[in-house]
Formats: C-alpha cells, sequence, structure tokens
C-alpha cells in the first residue's frame, strides 16, 4: 500500500511542477515584459519568481497528495474541486498576464484565485491541518501577488 502511496506523492509533485513549468515556457519574454511595466516599490526583482514558485508548486504537489489519500475526509471531493480550480487560476494567470499582456483580466483571474484559495484553506483548516498549515506560505504569496497585481494594474 505505501509503494501505491509513494507513487501518488510522486505523480502529485512532478504533475503540479511540470504544469508550473509549462505555464512557464509559454510565457513570452516575461522578465522583459515585467520590466517594461511601472511596478509599486514592493515588487519583488524578476529573478525571484522562478525559485519561489519551484517551491511553491512542490508544496502544491504535496498538499494535493495529503488531500488525495485520505479517503476518510468528510469533504474530499470538494476539497479536490477547489483545489483544482485554484490550480487553473493559477496557471491561466501566467498567460493572460504575459502572453495576453492583459493586466486586468490578470487582475479578475487572480481575485478569483485568491476567493477559491480562501474557501480551500477554510475548509482545510477543520478538515486537514497538516495541509493546512502547508498551504500557508502559498496562500501567503497568492495574497502578496493579488496586492501586486491590483497595483500593478493602476499604475499602468
Amino acid at each position: 500500500m505505501t509503494h501505491i502511496k509513494d507513487k501518488r506523492l510522486w505523480f502529485s509533485m512532478i504533475g503540479i511542477v511540470a504544469l508550473g513549468s509549462l505555464s512557464g515556457l509559454t510565457m513570452n519574454n516575461p522578465k522583459e515584459y515585467y520590466l517594461s511595466l511601472t511596478l509599486p516599490s514592493f515588487a519583488p526583482p524578476s529573478w525571484l519568481f522562478g525559485p519561489v514558485w519551484i517551491v511553491l508548486y512542490l508544496m502544491l504537489g504535496i498538499a494535493l497528495y495529503t488531500i488525495w489519500i485520505q479517503t476518510h475526509l468528510k469533504n474530499r471531493s470538494l476539497l479536490l474541486t477547489l483545489f483544482t480550480v485554484q490550480l487553473i487560476a493559477n496557471l491561466l494567470w501566467s498567460f493572460l498576464f504575459f502572453n495576453q499582456k492583459n493586466i486586468l483580466a490578470a487582475l479578475i483571474d487572480i481575485t478569483i484565485l485568491f476567493l477559491v484559495l480562501s474557501l480551500l484553506q477554510g475548509f482545510l483548516f477543520s478538515a486537514n491541518r497538516v495541509t493546512f498549515f502547508l498551504l500557508l506560505p502559498y496562500y501567503a504569496w497568492i495574497t502578496f501577488a493579488t496586492v501586486l497585481t491590483y497595483s500593478i494594474y493602476f499604475l499602468n
């Protein structure tokens, strides 16, 4: 049984990192575009995004695994659905912001991402505290990215 769980862990981690990497590979000169924008004073340097996202995607993979294997969870289907929706919104943001250069659409997307992630965190707090705490750094980053996107929208 452990062997099967280990496969699901690797599948979750590698799958989410691969999706994130594919999203990154489809961006059209993200650094150049990011630096061409009027950025708020608290905007991080462009080199920071890659390392942060690798760590966060690994944590997302582990979080997915912890939800996936706990078949006894009362709201497991809901948790998996919310997780999937927030992941899709996460991947869509890069496309909207960097490929389409549509800051407003990216702003709407990240707002939806933040709201869905907030719901997920709310349910996880009572259903699975380990996963709740595992996702806190991601939640903090998405909160920051939401404020950053709002700021970029209003400055540009």
